[in-house]
């Protein structure tokens, strides 16, 4: 079979088989295997670097994220908190009106018609 140009063999030689089934016709000549070391080590710094950096930005955002949460959680329990202790003094205000005296004899008197006792029928209690 003739060749298809003067310098260069034709592709379907059987010697030419392994060398274009490995993919090393595509290196250009010109380019040494050490520098393409090089260049894949620093690819794969590379790779990994920006990827630590991407990791590195999701976390941030992440705290961010929960600590917007923590806040938005502690203004509402600030809030709730506040509620219950106004609740609680209303409460302290309110037993405080019903168990004073005047009010206790008010309403035994017009709602259970109880009368004040006779000083000799008070009995001392020890």
């Amino acid at each position: 079979m003739l060749p298809l140009s003067p310098s260069r063999p034709s592709v379907l030689t059987a010697e030419r088989a392994p060398v274009q089934d490995s993919l090393a016709w595509l290196r250009p000549a010109n380019i040494a295997a050490a520098s393409s070391a090089e260049l894949r080590a620093l690819i794969a710094w590379l790779t990994f670097f920006v990827l630590l950096g991407v990791l590195i930005a999701l976390g941030h955002v992440w705290l961010r994220l929960k600590v917007v949460d923590l806040g938005y959680r502690l203004s509402t329990t600030r809030q709730v908190v506040e509620k219950l202790q106004q609740e609680a003094h209303e409460l302290i205000l309110e037993t405080a009106t019903l168990d004073a005296p005047g009010r206790l004899e008010n309403a035994a008197r017009t709602r259970l018609g109880m009368i004040r006792p006779d000083k000799s029928a008070e009995a001392v209690l020890p």
